[in-house]
């Protein structure tokens, strides 16, 4: 039997297992996923059927959609190519189309109703832009009012002013990180943390003058002194220190930290 002197490139590379080239692709798709994780594997899997599933029956519904309205496809076919929508409208409806259509009652209607629609969302986005400048040049003023009182120079303005459209987009898209987490939390304990403060500093302030009077030789005010030599007085009960709350998201429950 004769032997190939020059093999090809295909003969050369070993051909790979169905496995190995899953395996290949799926790291190519997701980098960051533990590939160790069997479950994880599957249950990337399970999404991505659903999401083929979808697309599918978006596609069985285009393609019916095309079927019944031959002309909606070619308007798309025109779009792709760079035709505005206008061109590619006019390219297949006639003045007397639109008169035929507006002078049915039941198209009529449709037609109204599709106006006042269009007219609402443009009027709509007007008042919605319009508020939004308003929001964002009274934001502005306050971001510069917090750090002139703060003394923080316009380049950390700048970055803190990035980081807040940063978040808002975020919100926007329903999107929550783990900073957004930390930084609602700290404003939540932020009240707690005052009135712990307000609180240390009350009894730091009676119990100086509770030394003072004991250093005079008197008890606290109302209070005779004991038999024993010692300054009158009782102490006072200790506290109890609260335990700072927080919201578990999964338990869906407050729970003490």
């Amino acid at each position: 039997m004769e032997e190939k002197e020059n093999p090809t490139a295909e003969e050369e590379t070993p051909k790979k297992s169905n496995r190995e080239a899953f395996m290949e692709r799926y790291k190519a798709d997701f980098p960051d996923d533990n590939y160790e994780d069997e479950e994880a594997i599957y249950g990337r899997m399970n999404q991505r059927n659903a999401d083929y599933d979808r697309l599918r029956t978006n596609d069985d519904n285009f393609r019916k959609l095309v079927n019944e309205h031959p002309e909606y496809g070619g308007m798309v076919a025109d779009m792709m190519e760079g035709k505005s929508f206008i061109e590619s409208f006019l390219a297949r409806f006639s003045d007397e189309d639109i008169t035929a259509a507006r002078n049915d009652p039941e198209m009529a209607k449709k037609l109204a109703d599709a106006q006042a629609e269009y007219l609402k969302s443009v009027e709509d986005n007007k008042r919605i832009a319009e508020e939004r400048e308003v929001n964002v040049q009274q934001s502005i003023k306050e971001l510069n009012a917090y750090c002139n009182e703060n003394n923080i120079d316009g380049g950390v303005a700048n970055e803190i002013w990035g980081k807040c459209l940063d978040h808002a987009v975020e919100l926007c898209q329903l999107k929550f990180t783990p900073e957004l987490f930390d930084l609602v939390y700290k404003g939540m304990s932020h009240d707690d943390d005052v009135a712990a403060a307000r609180e240390e500093g009350e009894i730091a302030g009676h119990n100086a003058k509770v030394q003072t009077q004991m250093a005079k030789g008197q008890g606290p005010e109302g209070i005779p002194p004991t038999f024993d030599g010692g300054q009158g007085g009782v102490a006072a009960e200790p506290k109890p220190v609260q335990k700072k709350k927080f919201y578990n998201p999964f338990s869906h429950e407050m729970e003490e930290a």
